[in-house]
């Protein structure tokens, strides 16, 4: 019986997700942007890797921002809104502590998010992702431009259902069951907006959080996947305690591939090892944003002690009100500025924007320093060398500037942010240089997406009756879809028998 949709309100979006299972642990399964939390059941084998994990947890399953049933503005979401997203749903089904798996699309927000809320995650599990889609990178993994223009060029054919030979070559497809897939393919996204989102991989860069993820993490990667299996290799060195597990074949989705029932164990081996009550944590992985009013001795000798005494007062209300407003913790007030920790960047950065025009309204100028990445909390305040670099980037900046850093920037990329000119600084008591740009403007979010969105000429094949008819047997008829669609084990990219499974 498949389960009832739901949704959970993020910012105004509402995000489709399911529930399955009543088991004593909570898996939340973070796909990527293939993706219908509703014709995912058509299929046998993802249905059968869903219901093997759901007989020993609680399944949660959503689709991402624009992807499938979910809401979206016609762009690809950032990581931020992403992440968000995540923590509503995981707050709409009351899930307070977490197995994490996140695929493809899915393993950027779920690498974020497991850094972030560390006291929410129980364990780790990526699959066939990356933390960097950039060519030119001195990590390897990163997919090169022969690999990305391989993808781009499978997508050209989206809505034909020709993409299962390509991620999941494993599968031997009939007539029908493609019928099938390409409608699962157009419901999930159209073609232009897969073409985005292939895209926007190229500005993905996560690696900052990597180190900072403290659970137990296991990650999984097909020898011949198109998606190096190096980027797999690559988390597996960067995470703290991490384990690497290298599949056989070519399948990007292993678990609706020939080793689903494999990947299937591994899962559930790694979540009963591993599934007991965590240490207290006392670092995470977060954003941080210094602020400084300019000249408040001058100011306060132009107002006087008495009236500039009652314009702090008044604009402390109005800064710690905004903070609130972004999600922000406000940890300290030193009487000229104050310093917020946010999970996501883009709420700092729109916070430290909002700021600078409470501060513009009582008459005053103030700078900022934004930075990302691990800090401490020593009772109510922040501390580490995280802080320290955000409140040197503060120092640095001019008088109603935001200076951020390289760290900050990459992670809002595809947002309405502006930023200038990047440099490399030398701050003082921080090690080697810390490259950081001015926060320009916030400027019109459809113009900044731009190159996000999808064009408006690739919309792709619409669907027949012939789609609608295989479609609505596969729902009401699941497991006639077996016969539609069978694997072939063994079956690599080059179509090469691989050696056996090996852990690392």
């Amino acid at each position: 019986m498949r389960p009832r949709t739901q949704y959970a309100d993020s910012g105004g979006c509402s995000i489709a997700y399911q529930v399955i299972g009543e088991g004593p642990v909570d898996v939340f399964f973070l796909q990527g942007l293939l993706s219908h939390v509703d014709m995912q059941w058509c299929d046998p084998i993802f249905s059968a890797f869903l219901h093997r994990l759901a007989a020993r947890s609680r399944l949660i399953v959503m689709d991402q921002r624009g992807v499938g049933l979910s809401d979206g503005a016609g762009a690809i979401p950032t990581i931020d809104e992403r992440v968000a997203d995540m923590a509503a749903v995981a707050d709409a089904v009351g899930s307070k502590r977490m197995f994490l798996i996140g695929h493809c699309h899915g393993g950027p927000p779920a690498i974020v998010y497991a850094a972030s809320h560390p006291e929410r995650i129980a364990g780790l599990i990526l699959m066939s992702t990356f933390a960097n889609g950039t060519a030119g990178t001195h990590h390897s993994g990163a997919l090169s431009e022969e690999d990305f223009t391989s993808w781009m060029d499978a997508i050209d054919h989206w809505g034909e259902g020709r993409s299962m030979s390509y991620f999941n070559p494993s599968r031997a497809e009939g007539r029908l069951y493609r019928h099938l897939y390409a409608s699962f393919e157009r419901a999930a996204l159209t073609r232009g907006m897969a073409r985005a989102a292939v895209a926007s991989t190229r500005d993905i860069d996560v690696t900052a959080a990597l180190e900072s993820i403290r659970a137990p993490t296991m990650v999984m990667h097909c020898t011949d996947d198109f998606l190096p299996v190096e980027s797999g290799k690559f988390l597996a060195a960067s995470i703290p305690g991490s384990s690497f597990v290298e599949l056989d074949g070519a399948d990007h989705a292993p678990f609706v591939g020939a080793g689903s029932d494999r990947v299937a164990a591994e899962v559930l081996d790694f979540i009963g090892v591993h599934d007991s009550p965590g240490p207290a944590v006392r670092e995470r992985f977060g954003t941080v944003l210094f602020t400084d009013i300019v000249d408040s001795t001058k100011a306060a000798a132009r107002y006087g002690d008495e009236r500039w005494a009652e314009m702090l007062m008044r604009h402390d209300i109005a800064v710690r009100d905004e903070i609130d407003r972004r999600r922000g913790d406000c940890h300290q007030f030193t009487g000229d500025g104050y310093l917020a920790t946010f999970s996501l960047c883009e709420d700092a950065l729109r916070c430290a924007a909002a700021l600078r025009g409470i501060a513009a309204g009582y008459g005053l100028a103030i700078r900022c320093g934004v930075h990302a990445g691990d800090y401490k909390s020593a009772g109510e305040y922040v501390i580490g060398l995280t802080v320290i670099i955000a409140s040197r980037l503060m120092s640095a900046a001019g008088g109603g500037a935001i200076l951020v850093s390289q760290v900050v920037s990459t992670a809002v990329a595809g947002t309405s942010f502006q930023f200038g000119r990047a440099s490399e600084l030398t701050l003082k008591g921080v090690p080697g240089t810390v490259t950081a740009a001015e926060l320009i403007t916030d400027v019109d979010l459809e113009t900044a997406r731009g190159r996000w969105r999808p064009d408006p000429a690739a919309h792709g094949p619409g669907q027949t009756w012939l789609d609608r008819l295989v479609v609505l047997g596969a729902r009401r008829f699941p497991e006639a879809a077996h016969v539609l669609s069978t694997t072939k084990p063994g079956t690599t990219r080059r179509g090469l028998a691989e050696p056996a499974r090996r852990r690392s």
